[in-house]
């Protein structure tokens, strides 16, 4: 990873059509933000902006060994990020389950049952290492990821300062991807990163 942060995007890309996942990773972490919040601001949903980000991930890791990239890498995605969101917006697209659509990703690469391996895979890394937590701090998590409350609820129904709760989930996430993301790389890394998210 400290290696490949010394490539440009599109010596990153040319690593990645020779199957080298951690450049994959590095573009990944390079621009994901940026991506997630222009497909936020277009979709005005947090959830279906993260989505699509994720989709084009998996996308760009499926083509890559004949990805070709003609100006930035950046204007690249943002342009995908772009007609992907718009076309979220005219199918009236609803939420759908991340791990059903990533299934169904794969299935034309002949992998789906790996990949499904890989999710609960992390999943089971991801609980283990929340269960890990010091007891506030998972409970707030908690709150967060699987009653999906608001920064403002959990500061509400905890009788704490809506800042500690962002404080608290920011370094939840911290000790959380220490304890589960050496080695992880490529698909595996997009996959881990959505879960955590969410």
């Amino acid at each position: 990873m400290e290696i490949c942060s010394k490539y440009t995007d599109h010596e990153l890309i040319s690593l990645m059509r020779a199957g080298k996942e951690a450049a994959f990773t590095e573009i990944y972490n390079r621009h994901w933000e940026k991506m997630a919040t222009y497909a936020i601001r277009l979709t005005k949903s947090e959830d279906e902006g993260a989505d699509i980000v994720q989709e084009i991930f998996v996308s760009l890791w499926n083509r890559s060994a004949e990805l070709e990239i003609r100006g930035t890498v950046i204007s690249y995605l943002i342009k995908a990020t772009r007609n992907l969101s718009l076309r979220y917006i005219e199918k009236n697209i609803h939420k759908h389950n991340f791990l059903e659509r990533l299934s169904a990703n794969y299935a034309t690469c002949g992998s789906e049952i790996v990949d499904q391996i890989i999710v609960k895979e992390l999943q089971s890394n991801v609980d283990h290492a929340v269960a890990k937590l010091p007891a506030k701090m998972q409970e707030i998590y908690l709150l967060s990821r699987q009653e999906q409350l608001s920064y403002r609820e959990i500061s509400q129904k905890l009788g704490i300062a809506e800042g500690t709760v962002k404080k608290q989930i920011s370094n939840a996430l911290k000790i959380i991807s220490s304890n589960i993301t050496s080695g992880v790389t490529g698909v595996s890394y997009v996959i881990l990163m959505h879960l955590l998210r969410h």
